[in-house]
């Protein structure tokens, strides 16, 4: 088993915060269907971690602007203890016109609400699935592929926070063939 890179959400109430190019203007899919993945892996795979819930986080930012937002204030707003805040930028999820090959700059942010520290940061520069090869347009969707791109996404980003079977990251590629 590979330890958790940060292990400090158990017990904790936790806010995941995601934010993407077009966020600044209103909650788009991707941080939705991102957000929500991470939090059901939170859920799922951390020791008595209490997650705030969406709508709440939702109901701060439609009051307070999409344009600007400190993780903190957030936190802070919603009662969190700490804050997952995931940064999702330059997404693409074709190469090319006939292949679909997901692509995006992801940054995850701990942050302790109560001093407004950056506890952890973990860049995953420019994220991309499948690594090898893509998938061919005439073979899916956009809608499925996105949904298995974030899928891949969220559980990359989940297994810093909890310890995982290195053999789980063996041959990620074949999920296409499911």
């Amino acid at each position: 088993m590979i330890p958790a890179e940060y292990e400090g959400l158990e017990e904790q109430t936790v806010a995941v915060v995601t934010l993407s190019d077009g966020s600044q203007y209103s909650n788009d899919s991707a941080n939705k269907d991102l957000g929500r993945r991470v939090s059901a892996i939170l859920t799922k795979e951390v020791d008595k971690i209490r997650l705030v819930r969406e709508e709440k986080i939702d109901r701060y930012r439609d009051v307070n602007g999409w344009d600007s937002v400190d993780f903190a204030e957030i936190g802070m707003a919603v009662g969190a203890d700490k804050v997952v805040g995931i940064e999702l930028d330059n997404l693409r999820l074709r190469d090319g016109a006939t292949l679909y090959r997901g692509r995006a700059d992801v940054t995850v942010h701990v942050i302790d609400v109560a001093s407004g520290t950056v506890e952890y940061t973990r860049n995953l520069d420019e994220f991309t699935y499948p690594t090898v090869a893509g998938q061919y347009t005439s073979e899916t969707t956009e809608s499925k592929f996105r949904k298995l791109y974030f899928s891949m996404l969220s559980e990359e980003i989940g297994r810093t926070f909890h310890p995982y079977d290195f053999t789980d990251r063996l041959a990620l590629d074949s999920a296409i063939a499911r």
